[in-house]
Parts: structure tokens; C-alpha cells; sequence
């Protein structure tokens, strides 16, 4: 499962929700824009979460993160910040992510992380499966 978290829809956000959901057969996706919710939903079992998508629109979002971020510590974790400013991603480090992204980089290069996490390729029609050949005896 995909737990997705953004404050605010930005328009990154918004095509990756829509990629996934449109293009990924049997995505599961959880989306919050509530940070309460959230982290309602962090301290419940999380065993299926797979993968976290959070982004973040302001430094006092990024703080209220940090005081959870020990929920966070068995997950995949990708974040999306609002600015490159070093204090930034010192605190966004902290959360441990797999990878860090920025609003204005687009959504290429989340779209390609997640779908790498998530074990399949995303594309224009479909999720593609590796081929197996049969083996000829």
C-alpha cells in the first residue's frame, strides 16, 4: 500500500495520485491532506504500508513531522520539500527518507522512485510485469 500525505495539493502531487490510481492495477492508496489524520492513522497497525509519499509545504509542517518521526521509522519514505534551504534538509534528513525531492524538480523523478519501490514500471497503459520464458526441455 501507498500512504500518501500533502497539506496542500500541489500539481506534483496531483499527477502522481493520478498516475497511480489510473495506471497501477491494484494500487492501494491511503491519501491524507489532515495532519491529524495522518498521524491517527501512523499509530495504527501499519504492516501493510509499503511506501509513504509526504510532501511537505512549510518548515512548521516539516517540524509537526518530526515529532512523529518515530512512527515513521519502518517505512519507505519519500519526501517532497518546498525549498533547497540547508536547515530544510537537515530536518528533513532526520525522518531518515529514501529519497528527497523538491516542488519545482516535477514529477519525473518521484514518479520514477515510487514506481521503483513499488516493484513495477508505470507507463501510458499499464503496470508492465517482467516476462518469465518458459523453459523448453
Amino acid at each position: 500500500m501507498l500512504l500518501l500525505y500533502a497539506k496542500a495539493r500541489n500539481d506534483i502531487f496531483q499527477e502522481l495520485i493520478r498516475i497511480i490510481d489510473n495506471r497501477v492495477s491494484g494500487a492501494c492508496l491511503e491519501n491524507y491532506s489532515n495532519p491529524e489524520e495522518l498521524f491517527q492513522r501512523l499509530r495504527k497497525p501499519r504492516l501493510n504500508i509499503e511506501i509513504a509519499v509526504f510532501s511537505i509545504g512549510s518548515a512548521a509542517e516539516l517540524d509537526r513531522l518530526l515529532t512523529v518521526r518515530d512512527l515513521l521509522t519502518d517505512m519507505k519514505l519519500v519526501l517532497v520539500l518546498p525549498d533547497k534551504d540547508p536547515r530544510t534538509l537537515s530536518k528533513a534528513h532526520a525522518l531518515a527518507p529514501r529519497f528527497i525531492t523538491f516542488d519545482d524538480a516535477g514529477v519525473a523523478p518521484l514518479v520514477s522512485v515510487v514506481e521503483k519501490m513499488m516493484g513495477c514500471y508505470i507507463d501510458r497503459l499499464t503496470c508492465r510485469q517482467p516476462h518469465l520464458e518458459a523453459a523448453h526441455l
